[in-house]
């Protein structure tokens, strides 16, 4: 009869000790002194340093299985849009991407986006959904957001005319953001 008591107890503390554990697990991630990690989505927004290395290309296939190459746009001034359909900024900025495009492609301003970690018929969901018109291109490894340096999404790159890199932005953008961002853009090409 002492032996079983011992081996209640034994079992009684070991059960409270992981009970307490994940109390505390539990009251550490809601406490508002922890970390928020939002895996895969950009918690830093606005303008950042440029994080792919001076001269980086990709090379990558669109829906249709076309390879389109960042060369193709030679000449011209490019937004190139880091993106997932998964993605709730991504979600928010895919209306005034779309309808920048159809502003600044008679200016001669390309955009290019590139779906990263999505799967084709996600993607053509979201183009289908958002009106999209410019290129979308598939990355579904993320090997080229890698070369990027993308760390999360959405990020854009916006290139000079002369294939140089102007400067990153990360997050969504509002359209009067955008147009400010486009105009930079133009003007900085013409140094």
């Amino acid at each position: 009869m002492h032996k079983l008591s011992i081996r209640n107890i034994s079992i009684f503390i070991t059960i409270l000790f992981f009970l307490l554990f994940f109390v505390f697990l539990i009251i550490g991630t809601l406490s508002e002194k922890a970390p928020k990690i939002n895996r895969g989505v950009n918690t830093i927004m606005g303008e950042v340093g440029i994080s792919a290395p001076e001269g980086t290309k990709f090379a990558l296939q669109n829906l249709s299985g076309e390879i389109v190459k960042l060369e193709d746009f030679n000449g011209k001034p490019v937004v190139i849009d880091f993106w997932s359909s998964w993605c709730g900024p991504c979600i928010k900025e895919a209306k005034v991407l779309a309808d920048g495009y159809k502003e600044w492609k008679f200016r001669g301003v390309e955009f290019v986006g590139i779906a990263i970690w999505d799967e084709n018929k996600s993607i053509e969901a979201f183009i289908q959904n958002n009106d999209i018109q410019y290129e979308i291109l598939i990355d579904k490894e993320g090997l080229t957001a890698v070369n990027f340096g993308v760390i999360a999404v959405p990020e854009k790159f916006f290139v000079k005319s002369d294939g140089s890199f102007a400067f990153k932005i990360n997050g969504p953008l509002d359209m009067k953001s955008l147009d400010k961002y486009i105009n930079r853009l133009l003007e900085e090409g013409k140094e």
